[in-house]
């Protein structure tokens, strides 16, 4: 065989060789998921808050140690983390990290996202998702929402009460308070098994507003046919 042949077939062997190393490093990565809770929201802007980010490997891998990144929209990485020696409890291999988060200095909705970038020696692949979350800004006023059960004048416990972006729940004695920004809001009412109550308040100050809740009567399917 010629020189050149000779050459030309040894480049083709090494190539080959090459995507064949290739593939099984490729084969070798072990695919990973992560995923973010654990986020309160809305969060007083220029304030700090905390997110958990959990990761497993499909091969259920221990992950101890491995390091996440939580960046902003620009990519920006802002904290990091190390999961834990442990599985969180209740699973088999997802391992999580606590990270403690600068909130932005702007109001309104951000889509952060949670990374693994993937180190040259580690045999996982690199993943990542988004989280939202709203920031808003500081509480200036306290409101005070008192439900009570329109039939038995009595307290409503558990008891959702929204105001705006801002989410609460009654306790035992019927209250929610929830501190905010002065402005003017949609407040809503909602309990299962009873109306919704909506109405417009305008928070200027400390105000405490009282709410009637009334049962939904219960509706027989047969009663919304006409039998012919």
């Amino acid at each position: 065989m010629k020189p050149a042949a000779l050459h030309e077939a040894r480049e083709a062997r090494e190539a080959g060789e090459a995507r064949e190393a290739g593939r099984a490093v490729e084969m070798s990565v072990h695919p990973a998921s992560i995923a973010v809770w654990g986020v309160s929201s809305p969060i007083v802007m220029n304030t700090s808050f905390t997110a958990k980010v959990g990761m497993k490997c499909v091969s259920a891998c221990a992950l101890t140690g491995e390091r996440i990144e939580v960046c902003d929209e620009a990519g920006v990485a802002l904290a990091h983390g190390r999961l834990g020696e442990t599985p969180w409890p209740g699973t088999e291999a997802l391992y999580v990290a606590e990270v403690t988060l600068p909130a932005p200095s702007a109001e309104g909705l951000h889509r952060w996202s949670a990374a693994f970038r993937k180190p040259a020696s580690a045999p996982h692949g690199e993943t990542s998702t988004p989280f939202t979350f709203r920031t808003v800004p500081p509480p200036e006023h306290r409101l005070t929402v008192r439900v009570t059960d329109g039939e038995t004048r009595e307290p409503s416990a558990n008891v959702q009460v929204r105001l705006g972006v801002y989410r609460a729940a009654t306790d035992e004695g019927g209250q929610s308070r929830l501190d905010v920004a002065g402005g003017e809001y949609a407040l809503d009412v909602r309990k299962v098994g009873y109306e919704t109550i909506s109405r417009t308040v305008e928070v200027r100050g400390d105000i405490e507003i009282a709410v009637e809740v009334s049962a939904v009567p219960d509706v027989d399917p047969d009663d919304e046919r006409v039998w012919m």
